[in-house]
């Protein structure tokens, strides 16, 4: 039984990857800040208290595992859209930098981390009010964080996948998975339950190694 390292395992999306990974068959350890907010309880999932910007704590959580799925968030919600500057965090700059550094000294090699269309070279694939918002607000430095990331991630020899969703809903009803590159998908939406199963298919997915495709939902 392959065991996944999951990041952002409280948030709407990684709640949602801890249900489908143990319904398919994988152990699931979540490096969490806080337990008591993970609902889910099985034999097959062991919870760890800490935060993936702190490399003891990664490097404890990395023991046994044999992939890492990142469903971190830059930012706290509330915080994305404001126009109020604050001093960046590099939440995910920093948790993958340890990751890797960890990942390297264990020889685990596979690891699919959560992006978003607009970021990096996508930018121009991004709805052009989607661009707006990340030129006056603090979506900025979400859109910094992922690109921080995603760099370190293609300079690194680990086996990667960068999954960048279109805007996201919590529809329980799932549409066709589009997986698109080099273009501005339509319709601009997608739910977060697609989303999950889709970054824990990854795992044996070959095909999307080295790969930062961008998806949606008809």
């Amino acid at each position: 039984m392959k065991r996944i390292l999951l990041y952002g395992a409280t948030g709407r999306t990684g709640s949602l990857i801890v249900h489908y990974a143990l319904q398919q068959g994988y152990a699931v350890t979540a490096l969490v800040r806080n337990p008591s907010k993970l609902a889910v309880h099985s034999e097959n999932l062991t919870v760890i208290r800490g935060t993936p910007t702190n490399a003891a704590d990664v490097r404890q959580a990395l023991r046994g595992c044999d992939v890492v799925i990142s469903a971190l968030s830059a930012l706290p919600e509330s915080q994305i859209l404001s126009f109020r500057k604050i001093v960046a965090p590099h939440t995910l700059e920093t948790a993958m930098r340890h990751t890797i550094t960890c990942m390297n000294e264990t020889g685990i090699r596979r690891i699919v981390t959560l992006s978003s269309i607009g970021a990096s070279e996508s930018r121009p694939y991004a709805p052009w009010y989607m661009r707006l918002m990340i030129r006056l607000t603090n979506f900025r430095l979400v859109f910094a964080d992922h690109a921080a990331q995603e760099a370190l991630l293609r300079s690194s020899r680990l086996d990667w996948t960068i999954a960048r969703p279109v805007a996201l809903n919590n529809h329980e009803h799932l549409g066709k998975l589009v997986v698109s590159y080099n273009t501005t998908p339509s319709p601009f939406k997608m739910s977060r339950r697609q989303l999950a199963q889709f970054l824990v298919d990854c795992v044996e997915r070959p095909d999307l190694v080295h790969q930062a495709p961008l998806l949606s939902e008809v």
